[in-house]
C-alpha cells in the first residue's frame, strides 16, 4: 500500500491566492532525480507510471521497473543519483529497495550504505522468502585485508583521502582473487562518506566500453562524456581489457585528460603493472606512470582468516575456529575459493545436519584442497607461465641459446619445477631440452642466489626484482 508523506507548505496568508498543494515526499524524489539526471535520462528509466513507491512506516523507498533488466540496470546506473537524492529528501537512514513491479517474487537489493551488511527485504513478499533472502556485503575500506607486502598502498590510501586528485591516477595492480575490486569500490564509498564529494563513479572497464558502445547508438556522446567526465572521482576496475578497443581507448584517454587536468581523483585497477600494459597504448601507459603505482598480492593467513570470519558472520553460520584455520591454510590464494567451500559446508549442514568438525569438512572439500596444492603444477604449466611472463617461445626455452633473456627464463623455469612438481632433476633437465642434472642444480642454486641479494632481472619488456619476478610467476601458476 502506497504511503506518501506529505511536505508541509508556508500557510498562504493572501486571502485572494489559492493555497499550494502540498507536495508529497514520492513527488518531491522524483522533481530531484528528474533534475539530476535530466528529462532525457529520466524518461527513458523511468517512465512506470509509478516508478517510485514511500513506505514511510519502515523507513524505506522502492523503486520500480517493468522488468529484471531495467531494474538492474537502473541499480548499477544511477545507484549512486538514487542514494543521494534519498539522502536529501528522506534522510540517510532511509532504505532503497529494487523491485520488479507487479512481481512479488523478485529479488531486492539495498543500496543503503549504513553499515556493512545489508539484507534484501521483499516488498509484498512472503515470510518464507524473506527467510531466504540472501545478504551481501558492501565493501568497505574497513573489511578489505591489506596484504603485509602492501604497506605502500595502503600508505597511498590514506593519503589520497588528505589531498585527493595527488596521486592521479592511482593504479592498483595485482593477480586475480587478491582484492582489487573490493579495495576499489571501498574507496568509492570511503569518498562519498568522509569527503562529501557529489559526483563518484565505479565501473568496470566493461561497463565502461558498453556505455560508450551504447552511447555511439543511443543516447549520444555528449551525455556520456558528461556522466565520466565530470567527476570528482572515477575508479576504473580491470583496465587491461580494454585493450585491442581502439575507439573505447581513444575516449578512456581523452577521459583521463580531462581529470587530471581538473585535479580530480582516478584510481584504476589491473592485473598487472603499468610497463606491461603496452596493449593500452603509449600514450595511456605513460599517463598511467606519471601517478602511483601500487601493488597487492593475496592476503597472508591471519587475513584470509578475518575475511572468512566476516563471511560466516554475513551468512548467519557458525564454523568452529579450528575449521576455519584449517580452510584458510588449505585455500591460500583466492578468496573466493574461501567463499565457495563455506557455501559448502553450509549447504551439507543444512542438508544433512550433521555437525562441522574438522574430518567432515576436510572430507567435504578434499577436491578443492586438491586443486591448489603443488601437485597440480606441472612442468607444462610452468613452461606456459614462464613464456608468457618473461615473453619467450617454448622452442627457445627448450633450446641451446645462451642469449640471456632466455637463460634467465630457462632458469627460472628449473627452479619452479624443482620447488613444485616433485621431479628428479634429471627429469627437469629432459624436459627442458634434454640437459644434464648437474646443469638444473646450477640453475636452483644460481635463482636461490638471485632471491637471496633480490637481484634484478630484465626481461624484454620490464625489469623485476628477483622476488616480484617469482611471486608473480607463482600468482599466474596460483601455488604458493
Amino acid at each position: 500500500m502506497r504511503q506518501d508523506v506529505t511536505l508541509s507548505t508556508q500557510e498562504n496568508t493572501d486571502p485572494n491566492q489559492l493555497p499550494e498543494k502540498p507536495i508529497s515526499i514520492v513527488e518531491k524524489l522524483i522533481n530531484v532525480l528528474r533534475s539530476e539526471l535530466g528529462q532525457e535520462r529520466y524518461e527513458m528509466w523511468f517512465s512506470h507510471s509509478e516508478p517510485v513507491v514511500n513506505d514511510a512506516a519502515n523507513h524505506r523507498v522502492t523503486f520500480q521497473a517493468d522488468n529484471e533488466f531495467s531494474i538492474r540496470r537502473i541499480q548499477q546506473s544511477f545507484g549512486a543519483e538514487i542514494r543521494q537524492t534519498v539522502n536529501r529528501v528522506c534522510g540517510p537512514q532511509t532504505q532503497i529497495l529494487f523491485l520488479v513491479a507487479q512481481d512479488d517474487c523478485a529479488e531486492l537489493e539495498d543500496v543503503a550504505p549504513q553499515g556493512d551488511v545489508q539484507q534484501s527485504i521483499p516488498f509484498g513478499g512472503s515470510e518464507d522468502y524473506a527467510a531466504r533472502s540472501l545478504r551481501r556485503v558492501i565493501p568497505t575500506l574497513r573489511t578489505f585485508q591489506f596484504p603485509p607486502e602492501s604497506k605502500l598502498l595502503k600508505g597511498a590510501v590514506a593519503q589520497l583521502f588528505e589531498s585527493p586528485g595527488q596521486y592521479s591516477p592511482l593504479l592498483v595492480y595485482g593477480p586475480t582473487g587478491s582484492g582489487k575490486s573490493h579495495l576499489l569500490e571501498g574507496m568509492v564509498l570511503e569518498f562519498r562518506r568522509r569527503l562529501r564529494l557529489k559526483r563518484c563513479v565505479y565501473v568496470t572497464a566493461e561497463q565502461f566500453t558498453t556505455e560508450f558502445v551504447g552511447s555511439l547508438r543511443q543516447t549520444g556522446l555528449p551525455v556520456f562524456r558528461r556522466k565520466f567526465r565530470d567527476l570528482d572521482l572515477l575508479a576504473i576496475d580491470d583496465i587491461q581489457f580494454l585493450a585491442g578497443k581502439k575507439a573505447t581507448l581513444d575516449e578512456f584517454q581523452q577521459t583521463l585528460d580531462n581529470l587530471i587536468r581538473t585535479g580530480k581523483q582516478v584510481i584504476l585497477s589491473s592485473d598487472r603493472s603499468a610497463m606491461e600494459l603496452g596493449e593500452l597504448g603509449a600514450d595511456i601507459c605513460a599517463r598511467i606512470s606519471a601517478g602511483l603505482c601500487c601493488s597487492t598480492m593475496y592476503p597472508d593467513l591471519e587475513g584470509r582468516i578475518n575475511i572468512a570470519k566476516t563471511m560466516c558472520q554475513v551468512r548467519e553460520f557458525s564454523l568452529p575456529t579450528s575449521v576455519l584455520e584449517m580452510v584458510c591454510e588449505k585455500l591460500p590464494r583466492d578468496v573466493r575459493r574461501i567463499s565457495g567451500a563455506i557455501n559448502r559446508l553450509q549447504a551439507y549442514a543444512a542438508t544433512f545436519g550433521d555437525k562441522i568438525t574438522i574430518e567432515f569438512a576436510h572430507e567435504v572439500l578434499q577436491d578443492l584442497f586438491s586443486m591448489t596444492g603443488p601437485s597440480c603444477t606441472s612442468m607444462v604449466s610452468i613452461e606456459k607461465a614462464v613464456c608468457e611472463f618473461c615473453r619467450v617461445k617454448p622452442n627457445e626455452l627448450k633450446s641451446s641459446s645462451r642469449q640471456k633473456r632466455i637463460s634467465t627464463a630457462r632458469m627460472l623455469a628449473m627452479y619452479l619445477s624443482r620447488e613444485y612438481t616433485g621431479s628428479a632433476f634429471s627429469e627437469i633437465g629432459a624436459f627442458f631440452g634434454g640437459r644434464s642434472h648437474s646443469t638444473v642444480i646450477a640453475a636452483q642454486k644460481k635463482v636461490e642466489k638471485w632471491l637471496d641479494s633480490d637481484e634484478r632481472l630484465t626481461l624484454p619488456h620490464a625489469s623485476f626484482p628477483a622476488k616480484e619476478a617469482v611471486r608473480r610467476l607463482e600468482s599466474n601458476l596460483r601455488i604458493g
